[in-house]
Order: structure tokens, then sequence, then C-alpha cells
């Protein structure tokens, strides 16, 4: 893993505005969960840096690093085209920044959850979903249940983005149902 002040700032260099701003966030989020519950608080804070490198991609620039890394986006993606940042974010993660696998993996599910979530991978999603910018409701809920429990942060979170998705007539990833599922049986 190159994760040093020289890639920190390679990193922090192609973000601006409110995505360096919510970058940030995530990674001090990452750090304090990683401090919490017992995770390698680098490994957390260089996935929540990469997380949204590619957040503000077109759809082309999506496709073309889809098929440059061979990923093939399933029929929600195809609809709902931004959540493929977190497949070419972890793509980018690991080719040009060399992150290992799990911080690759946890990076690629950071918007869905998927089941069999590791540590590590429960962190990223609940330090993008808490970080202290976001202002949407329940985000204070699930700062403090994130504070007490990671998994009934998780499982909040989870729902809560389901119940968003449904209320606005979206597709829903099946990742997201199998993360729920999951989880709901593993709790």
């Amino acid at each position: 893993m190159r994760y040093d002040d020289e890639t920190r700032r390679d990193i922090l260099s192609r973000l601006s505005g409110f995505r360096l701003k919510h970058t940030l966030g995530c990674e001090k989020a990452a750090r304090m969960l990683a401090q919490q519950y017992g995770e390698d608080e680098d490994k957390c804070a260089f996935a929540m840096l990469l997380h949204d490198i590619t957040k503000t991609f077109s759809q082309e620039e999506q496709l073309n690093l889809c098929e440059k890394y061979g990923i093939i986006p399933n029929d929600v993606e195809k609809t709902e085209w931004k959540m493929l940042h977190g497949k070419t974010a972890a793509a980018i993660a690991a080719d040009v920044y060399g992150a290992p696998p799990d911080v690759v993996h946890a990076i690629s599910y950071h918007t869905t959850g998927c089941a069999d979530m590791t540590l590590l991978d429960k962190i990223v999603y609940m330090a993008d979903y808490i970080e202290e910018n976001r202002s949407f409701d329940g985000v204070k809920t699930a700062r403090k249940l994130a504070a007490r429990n990671l998994d009934k942060a998780l499982l909040y979170g989870l729902n809560s983005s389901l119940r968003d998705l449904i209320h606005r007539g979206k597709q829903i990833h099946v990742d997201t149902v199998l993360a729920r599922n999951w989880l709901l049986e593993h709790m």
C-alpha cells in the first residue's frame, strides 16, 4: 500500500470544492471509527481519500474507465450510471495507487454495501454516510448509532437508503439488498 504524505497530497490535489471537503470529512470519520472498532487507521483513511476519486466524472468517462478496467455494469448501474464511481474509483485505487485488495473491495462497495462485509467495508460505508459535512434527516441518529454499535448503524443506513430510493422511484442495487439481508442474519 503506497499511503504516505506525498500520495495523500496527490489524491487531494485531484479534488476540489465540496468533493474535497467531503473526502476530508470521510477521512476524519474513518479514522475515528477505525480507532473505536480496532481497524487499521491508515487503510481506512486511504480508502476514504480514494472512494470518490471518480465521482465527478461524466457518464462517458465512467464508461471509458469501465472498458479500460474490464468492469461490466449491471442493469441498475447502466441506468444509474453515477453508481459506477465506486467500481471505477476502486480500479484507480488499485492501478494508480497500489491499494491492496481489501481497500479496493471497500471502495468498490462504499455506495451499496454487500454481503459478507468486513470491518473495513463497514467503516468505509459508514464514514461516507456520517461524515461531518452530511446534513440529511437521520444523520445525527446514524452518528450516535455508529458511536455505539457499528452493525446497528450500518443497518440504519441501509434501511434509510432503501426507503429513500423507494421514495424517489429509483432502482435498487442488488448488493444493497444482499448487504441488508446478510447483516440481519449476522447481528
